[in-house]
Formats: structure tokens, sequence, C-alpha cells
């Protein structure tokens, strides 16, 4: 817009110019026409045609005189353009003949003349264009009728063009021509002074504003971005009551502006964070004095833990051990008086197989006193295995006698359906006891009276290199929702009757079935029983 502006205003100044060079030209005219004509009017008389009495002759004359005196008017160029010119030269192209007749149009109006563009031998001129209006008497003597002309004129230009013309008539157009790369260079050279003057402003006006935002706002913003970034860093000691940038942030503070009030605030900040790290620390201080102690409280008391778990196991070895030496005592007898007579005193009468089932059973309870004591401090159900091939059928067969000797089918029914055809597992035959005595013992505990228990074992249909064994009640039945976390450590099943129980008995079974590489879960739906289930490797893949 502004090159614009500047090209309209420079376009106006060679408007102005080529408008005095046309007054100028009219002026030579009529000076020509009104002194110099009646002068040398005698020169008709000697037969002969002077040129200087002709006005067209002296304009452009003169205009050739202006363009050495004047070197902005050496690229103009002066013409009184018609379609009928005496002269040659003055004959008009065909747009020089449409301003013409534009003119023709105008001559009664106001109007200045016309102006614009064209382009001519392949450059592109401004024009300014006013009319030559005849308005003197005395030129139709010569631009009249043909037979009232001077015999020279006729003898010079002929009688076709140059005549005919009648009073207040536009006989010509008076044509000022400026190459268009004068306005283009003298817009573009004005463009670049108000350019340099516009660059010269804002390149002062950016150092100002830059100096007053150096002192105002950015140095401001450095003090407070430090101590931002000193503060995130926790570079803030309780020892430091004097922070690195205290000094320019003292300084800050007493400004009123905006930059002032974070100063102040980073101040207060400052302080609140140093009293607080003072607290945290006093307080982490006591926090690991406390830990220490609870520390040492706890090694003191996992030592007498570890004490009366020995001793524990050393009372109960000797009860055992004494359980077992008696019934072994009884074995021995009974066994020796079916081959002797002898006159001993009448023994108490009791199955061989209940006393075989004694034995074993304090063989297996010394096995677990042993394992118990190999378990490694840092995980405390960590299941030490004894591995060797276990037959389910003969397992499974001895629990139900077992049971039956306790008397525990007066109140419940147990049925082993376990084939003997199910192919060995590889595992330890006292843990796995274990887990079976375990799961029937929940399902007696948390069913009622007359509940029947079933126990199978089965090649696995998702990996037959796995038996599948179980352990089903038609009792209550189980949550499902409540179901996976029976298996957590101190979980409880809810039951309607008085339980007794740690709620360990189901997480021991998960550790010994992970143990032997199985999984173990629960499959029930409420008051339809529930079965229980865990898987074994057989003993090729074990």
């Amino acid at each position: 817009m502004l090159s614009q502006h500047l090209n309209a205003h420079a376009e106006q100044a060679v408007k102005e110019r080529a408008k005095i060079v046309l007054t100028g030209m009219q002026a030579v005219r009529d000076y020509t026409r009104d002194h110099v004509q009646p002068v040398l009017k005698e020169s008709s008389d000697m037969g002969f045609f002077i040129q200087e009495s002709i006005p067209n002759f002296a304009a452009r004359t003169i205009f050739a005189d202006f363009q050495q005196q004047d070197e902005l008017l050496e690229d103009f160029l002066y013409k009184e353009a018609t379609p009928n010119p005496t002269n040659p030269t003055d004959l008009a192209d065909a747009f020089e003949t449409d301003i013409f007749s534009q003119l023709q149009q105008f001559v009664t109006s106001e109007s200045q003349g016309l102006s614009g563009y064209r382009f001519l031998d392949g450059k592109k001129l401004f024009y300014m264009a006013q009319p030559l209006v005849m308005s003197d008497v005395s030129c139709l003597e010569c631009h009249g009728k043909v037979r009232d002309a001077p015999e020279y004129l006729v003898n010079m230009y002929g009688d076709r063009n140059g005549f005919g013309w009648q009073l207040n008539d536009v006989v010509a157009a008076q044509m000022v021509y400026v190459p268009a790369d004068i306005i283009f260079d003298r817009g573009r050279q004005n463009l670049w002074t108000v350019t340099k003057t516009l660059l010269g402003t804002l390149g002062a006006f950016f150092v100002v504003v830059n100096l007053l935002l150096w002192r105002t706002v950015v140095k401001p913003l450095k003090i407070l971005t430090n101590t931002a970034k000193a503060v995130s860093s926790c570079s803030i000691t309780s020892e430091q009551d004097v922070f690195p940038q205290d000094q320019h942030l003292e300084k800050l503070t007493l400004r009123r502006d905006e930059p002032g009030q974070l100063a102040r605030s980073f101040q207060y900040m400052i302080y609140v964070l140093s009293r607080r790290e003072q607290d945290l620390q006093l307080a982490v201080q006591e926090r690991t004095q406390s830990l220490e102690q609870e520390m040492r409280d706890r090694k003191t008391a996992q030592e007498a833990l570890q004490t009366y778990a020995h001793a524990m196991n050393h009372d109960l070895r000797n009860l055992v051990m004494g359980i077992s030496n008696l019934v072994q005592g009884i074995i021995f007898r009974s066994s020796k008086a079916k081959t002797h007579d002898s006159t001993q005193p009448a023994s108490i009468v009791m199955e061989p197989k209940a006393l075989s089932m004694i034995q074993q059973s304090c063989d297996r309870q010394l096995k677990l006193m042993n394992s118990l004591m190999e378990v490694q401090s840092s995980d405390i159900w960590r299941i030490s295995l004894q591995k060797d091939n276990v037959n389910l059928r003969q397992l499974t067969e001895d629990l139900r006698f077992f049971y039956e000797t306790k008397q525990t089918l007066s109140t419940a029914k147990i049925s082993n359906h376990v084939s003997s055809e199910v192919p060995q597992v590889y595992g330890d035959f006292c843990q796995l006891r274990r887990v079976f005595e375990n799961l029937i013992d929940n399902a007696l505990k948390y069913n009622p009276k007359g509940v029947a228990i079933t126990l199978t074992a089965d090649i696995w249909d998702d990996d037959p290199s796995m038996v599948r064994c179980a352990v089903t009640d038609n009792g209550m039945g189980i949550d499902p929702a409540k179901s996976q976390e029976l298996f957590e450590i101190y979980a409880r099943g809810k039951s309607q009757f008085s339980v007794d129980g740690y709620g360990l008995g189901l997480y021991i079974c998960r550790k010994i079935v992970e143990a032997h590489g199985g999984h173990i879960g629960v499959e029930s739906f409420s008051n339809q029983g529930a079965e229980f289930w865990f898987t074994l490797p057989l003993v090729n893949t074990g």
C-alpha cells in the first residue's frame, strides 16, 4: 500500500511537470500566433515560407531547448497529435486517435485532459494529453479552405492534410510522453527513503524498548528464574540463612511493580522452605531412630521366636518319639505273643493295622518337624520337598482309613474314587498327603454333618503330562467372587458354624502344589457344593 501510494505521488509529480510543459508549449504557441506571426506576415508577400512563424514549430523548437537546459526533461516527448496534420510528423497513431476523439467530447467541459499509460515500441510510457482548440480566426487563413491557403504552404505540404479546420474545433491533442521507469524509479526512491526512515525509527524504538525491557522485565525475571532453579534443585539447606540470590532479590523486593511482588513472594517461599527443611530433617532423624529401634526390637523378637520354635520342636520330637517307641514296643510284644506262649500279663487288644497307622503318623510328624527346621528365614512358607514316585490310589486309601479310625465317617461320608490305574506322580508323599488332609479338613469344618466327600484323580485334559486331583463335597458351596482369595495367607472362609484355625491351610496347600510345579483352584456355586482341585506332574515328566 505504501508503494502504491508513493508511486501515485511520483505520478502526480510527473503529471504536474508535464502540465507545466503543456502550459509552456501553449504559451509559446499563443505568443508566436499573437506576436511573431503579425511581424512576419509580410513574408507571404515575399513568396517563401518562414517556419518560425508557425506555433507548432516554435513549440517543438523551444521544447527541444528545454530538454537541453533541464535534464529532468531529457526523456520527455512532446507531440501535437491529430488525424489531419499539416506536418506529417504530427500524424496520430491509433492510440492517439482514440485520445483525440475523447478530447473532442470534453471540449465543452471543464476537463483538465487525460493521462495514463501506454506501450510504444516495447516501452511503457506515461502520457498526458490536453485538447488544442482552434480559437483564432487568423488560423483559418492557412487551415480553412485549400484555395485560401498560401501557395508556398500548399507547395510544401500539399493540399490533402491540414485543411478544413473550423473555429472552436479540437484540431489536435497536445501530448507529453514520459517513460514509466522514471515514475517507478522515483516511487522506489521515495519508498526506500521512507523505508530507511521507518527502519531507523523502528530500530531506535527497538533499542529503547529492549533497554527498558531488560531493566524492568528481563533482568528481574533472570533473578527470579535463577532463584526458582536453585529452589527446584534443592539447593536450599537448613543451614543457609542467606540465599545466593538474596542481594539481588532484596533489591528487587523494593520495587512496587509485578516483578517486585514476585520477588517478595519468592523471598517468603525461601524462608518457609528453609524452615520446613529443618523440620523435615528433624522428623527424618526421629523416624530413623524409631526405625532402628524397631529393627532391633524385631531382631530380638525373631531371635526369641527362633529359640522358641527350636524348643517347641525339641519337646514335640521327644513326645512323638516317646509315642513311637511305645507303639513299637506294643507291636513287638504282640508279634512275639503270637509265636511263643508266655506268662506275660494280658496286653490291650488293638488291631495291628491301627498301630501301623499310629506309627506312620508319628513318622510323618517327625518328617514335618524336620522340614519346618529347614525353612529359610527369608521365606517362612518355602517348602522343602523330598520327591519320589507316589501312588495316588495308596495315598488316598490310607487317608480314607485314617479318617475311618478317627470315627469321622459317623458324621461324614468319604468316598475314594481314585483308580489303581492312575499313573504315579512325582512328588513328596508327606506333603501331598498334607494337601489332601487340609482339603478334607476344610470340607468337614465348613459344612454341616452328613456331608459327602469324594476323592478323585485323572489325567488332566488340558495337559496330559499332569494328573488332576480333586476333593469334592456336596455342602454349602463357596461364593465364586471370594474363591480366589481363599488361597492367600490368613484367608478364612465364612461359615455359620464356629470354626477354629488361622487361615493357613489353603495357603500351605497352594505353596506345596506350586513347589511341585502344579496349579490349584476351586470351582463352586452357592449351596451346590465345592470342588478343590490341583495338578501334579507324572513320573516321566518330573
